[in-house]
This record gives C-alpha cells, structure tokens and sequence, in this order.
C-alpha cells in the first residue's frame, strides 16, 4: 500500500499538464478513519451518533472498546476492533503512516463531476454530465441530497451507501435517467457497460485481476496487462 500512494502522490509533479483526482472508496474511508485524519460531522455532532443503527453488529464484529473508543468513527472501531491484546500494535501502524500518507487519505474526495463529457452511444457521440463515486448512486432517493452529503465528506453517516453499497447503488436513478449522466464505478468486483453505466473493477482486489481503466469517449477498456506500448 505504502508504494500505491507514494506513486499517486508523485504523480501531480510528474505530469503537471494532467488533472488527478483521488476518489475514496469504502477502504480509503475506513483507513481514513483508523489513522485518525476524517473531518468531523458537519452538524458538529459526536462520531457516536452514528454507531446506533449498527450496534447489533458489536459483539459479531468485535468493535474496538478500548482506550479513547468513545470519540472514534464506526469504521475506526471496526478496523482497530477485536484486537484487544493487539492494540499497541494499531497504535505503533497508526504512527507509522507517513504525514504525506495522512494528508493524501485526508484529501480524497467522496465524489467528482465533470460537466460536458464525452461518450459513444448507439446513436453516436453524446456530450453527458458524469458523475464517479466509488460504488453507486442510492435509487429511490433524492439525487442531490446524495450528492450534496457526499461533497461535504459527511462524515456523522456511518456507513456511506455511495461507497459501500451493492445492490441498492447498481443502477442509475430515475432522475439521471431523465437527464442523461454517465455514472462511473469500481468497487464491485465486475467489469460492466451497460449505457451511461461503467462500473470498472475488473481486478476486484484480487491481486491475479488485472486492474482496469476505461478510456471515454470509445469507452475502450485498457488493462495493466495488456500491451500498450505493441498496440500503439
């Protein structure tokens, strides 16, 4: 892990003339979270707030109830959780982890848009607003509510459905629908175009995956395995 960011990091400087943009997935936000560095709930309200709709899962999951617990995220609890005679241990990684490391998990944004974005369609090229979140858009509910949270890193939702959704976030709301936008995925552990639908995770963290990317408008699918450099 140490290498991916180092080399996400370097990546501004090398190429300067490029736009990068860091999306969190649910893993980003629950390291986010262990390491210490997620904003604090836009009501100001306590990180605890969150933990009640998911407290039947304590004792299954074996949340962290050790020192300081108290003002820890869900998903910090979770992650330092069941290693009670371990947690020096966490505390030693936590410290750890690079300052630059820290800024960068810090950083990534829960959502990005970019207006007039090109796309093949059946009936040629189409000029789309798109939207790329790690997993998906919750059908059934309002659209700019979603995004409005996911802008401010609303972090007093313990469980962030755009993140770590499946099936309630596969499909595009009726409302985008309507007015035609490309949403862009991961995290699903599939490889899928189904129109303005691109959920691209062909690696699904499995390290014999490739990782793939697509490339718009021709929605072209390059793979780290594949021989770039020959078909160039």
């Amino acid at each position: 892990m140490r290498q991916v960011i180092d080399f996400l990091i370097s990546l501004p400087k090398k190429h300067p003339e490029q736009k990068h943009v860091y999306l969190s997935g649910n893993h980003d936000l629950a390291f986010s979270a262990f390491v210490g560095v997620l904003p604090k709930p836009s009501d100001d309200s306590e990180f605890k707030k969150g933990w009640k709709k998911y407290e039947h899962n304590e004792e299954r999951e074996g949340w962290f109830n050790g020192d300081g617990y108290e003002s820890m995220h869900l998903q910090r609890r979770r992650w330092a959780g069941d290693i009670k005679d371990r947690f020096n241990f966490a505390k030693v990684l936590v410290k750890a982890v690079p300052d630059d490391h820290k800024k960068f998990l810090a950083d990534m944004v829960w959502i990005h848009e970019a207006d007039d974005v090109a796309i093949e369609t059946k009936d040629g090229i189409k000029h789309c607003k798109l939207i790329a979140v790690h997993a998906g858009l919750e059908k059934g509910k309002n659209v700019e509510e979603q995004l409005k949270r996911l802008k401010a890193k609303d972090t007093g939702v313990s469980k962030v459905e755009a993140l770590s959704g499946r099936k309630n976030v596969w499909d595009i709301p009726q409302e985008l629908i309507e007015k035609p936008t490309i949403i862009v995925s991961g995290h699903h552990g599939k490889l899928q175009i189904d129109g303005l639908r691109l959920i691209i995770d062909e690696g699904g963290g499995l390290p014999n995956n490739p990782v793939a990317a697509v490339v718009l408008p021709s929605k072209k699918i390059v793979s780290d395995t594949d021989n770039v450099v020959k078909e160039l």
